[in-house]
């Protein structure tokens, strides 16, 4: 409901004595209204018309229409305005009949100091549910369009902002049906126990939706490719931006393979949407291809903290890439951005950790960072360790760093083992 400087109050009632009550108690408490009042059925369906009232107050017993008949009507012509019940005395089945009705209250005469917060109230819930049913309508769009044509399936999600927990739990349920629930195996299809390579992930959201989002994709049937990724910004629209990332996720599947082809056609991608909103929004993002016939890891970034890589030969943690922000801006924030490809070799027994900066932005009491060196000590001291045993292990160290300190971010870590490298005609 659109705000309006007057509340719009039409008032069906008979009596002028109880009419100038419940006037006088609308201006003690405040509510600035205009207050319209009728008698008779055809006054009650011309003003319900012409006067367009915001909230409908009827008198039960009248000689010749009673409040029944006159919420049957209202329900019928404007189904949307709450309709509150006023009477000097109702048998409790009446009362009842008339909520089932569609009213939304009922106040006996006597109990008049109810008026104004049952008015409230009412008003809240119309405007609770003209929320949801927005939010609920973009959904549906968003799904629809996401068929078709994905530079069109965020602009009226990111217009709005989500404030109601019904329209988060939705958000929530999309979000994680976006995350990988399986990761793929090398050869392609083997049983987990007998793959080459071996994942496990941490997703720890910080409320009830979260701006991380990753996928782990299947490039051939001796290479995998890991995409994670973090949407900059607040509040429940940027977390919903990472729907927009399924789109551009489905060319992780059709990719050749070259990281750096990937993350600049998802940053023409996403150059191209904001130019159609009036909202910045940009995305950190890292796309790993890890091929064991090759031994070789190739890699490109998008202003993403660097993944570690944990050498099973010396025991080592390295960071991957040395690309700092000027040489890998965040995907969305410039035009022209040729993100280069860069590779590294792999062996048998090195594991590998992808994740978001939460992790390593978690505080103590004493605002300390885990940091990046923190993190890479503690991949080091798990070496050996399998890779969900490891995961488990970094994540307590978090804890215990933070001594019941809350996080203040989401965290996302995802895991690779090599378990073994095999020939291409394996």
């Amino acid at each position: 409901m659109q705000h309006q400087a007057l509340l719009k109050i039409l008032l069906l009632e008979d009596s002028d004595f109880d009419a100038q009550l419940m006037l006088r108690e609308l201006t003690q408490r405040g509510m600035e209204s205009i207050l319209t009042r009728v008698e008779t059925r055809p006054e009650f369906e011309a003003k319900l018309d012409e006067f367009a009232p915001h909230v409908i107050l009827l008198d039960y017993a009248l000689p010749t229409f009673n409040g029944g008949e006159a919420l049957a009507i209202a329900k019928e012509r404007y189904p949307d305005i709450p309709v509150i019940m006023i009477s000097g005395a109702v048998g409790e089945e009446t009362a009842v009949e008339l909520l089932k009705n569609g009213a939304s209250d009922f106040i006996l005469k006597n109990r008049l100091e109810r008026l104004v917060p049952s008015i409230k109230r009412a008003l809240n819930e119309v405007n609770i549910r003209e929320a949801k049913q927005r939010v609920e309508a973009e959904l549906r769009a968003l799904n629809e369009q996401l068929e078709s044509r994905a530079a069109e399936t965020a602009q009226e999600l990111w217009e709005k902002n989500l404030h109601y927990q019904e329209d988060l739990v939705m958000a929530q349920e999309l979000q994680m049906a976006l995350l990988s629930d399986r990761f793929p195996t090398v050869p392609a299809g083997v049983h987990e126990a007998a793959s080459a390579v071996k994942f496990s992930s941490i997703f720890k959201p910080l409320g009830a939706v979260s701006r991380d989002y990753y996928h782990v994709v299947q490039v051939s049937d001796t290479a995998v490719g890991i995409f994670i990724c973090d949407v900059m910004g607040e509040g429940v629209r940027a977390a919903l931006a990472t729907t927009m990332m399924r789109v551009l996720r489905e060319q992780l599947d059709k990719s050749s393979g070259s990281p750096g082809e990937l993350l600049t056609r998802m940053n023409q991608w996403l150059r191209g949407t904001l130019r159609q909103l009036d909202h910045s929004l940009f995305v950190t993002a890292c796309y790993i291809v890890v091929d064991i016939a090759q031994g070789s890891l190739t890699f490109a970034n998008a202003g993403h903290p660097s993944p570690f890589l944990l050498r099973e030969a010396t025991n080592r943690v390295e960071r991957i890439s040395d690309q700092n922000a000027s040489q890998s801006p965040a995907l969305g924030l410039r035009d022209g951005v040729e993100y280069p490809t860069e590779q590294c070799a792999v062996d048998a027994g090195d594991l590998l950790m992808t994740f978001t900066d939460g992790l390593v932005e978690v505080e103590n009491a004493n605002a300390e960072a885990f940091s990046m060196d923190r993190l890479g000590e503690s991949i080091r001291r798990g070496a050996g360790l399998p890779v969900t045993k490891l995961m488990q292990d970094i994540f307590s160290d978090i804890r215990r760093f933070a001594d019941g300190v809350e996080f203040s971010d989401d965290v996302c870590l995802v895991g690779m083992e090599i378990s073994r490298l095999q020939p291409s005609h394996a």
